[in-house]
């Protein structure tokens, strides 16, 4: 329901933004419902988190930054921690190492619920 971009609260919102809406659906939906792997090469990623966390920049409001400020504030539910997958230079790397990364921890969600 909080991302059904067909409500008439979401009427206003740009392509983009309902793109922004649907992509986090698809992860919810993916991960949670589906319990399917969604993966996510970070290569070119790496040095941008400090905009993708402050929104900003180039990457900043990018579609994958609002997946990646996503997986970060369900990055404590078990099955987003199981389904979501991150690969640096070819080679997995944890969620511990993906978040501890310089930049998440100038991150300030305004949904703090999870």
């Amino acid at each position: 329901k909080k991302y059904n971009i067909t409500e008439d609260k979401y009427s206003d919102l740009s392509n983009e933004e309902c793109w922004i809406k649907t992509s986090k659906a698809g992860l919810e939906f993916q991960t949670r419902l589906r319990e399917r792997s969604v993966i996510f090469v970070i290569d070119n990623l790496v040095d941008a988190i400090s905009d993708i966390a402050n929104k900003t920049g180039k990457h900043g409001n990018s579609i994958t930054a609002h997946e990646l400020r996503w997986v970060y504030r369900n990055r404590h539910d078990d099955l987003v921690k199981q389904n979501v997958k991150f690969f640096l230079n070819g080679e997995a790397i944890s969620h511990e190492d993906v978040f501890s990364l310089v930049g998440w921890d100038k991150y300030k969600p305004k949904n703090r619920n999870r």
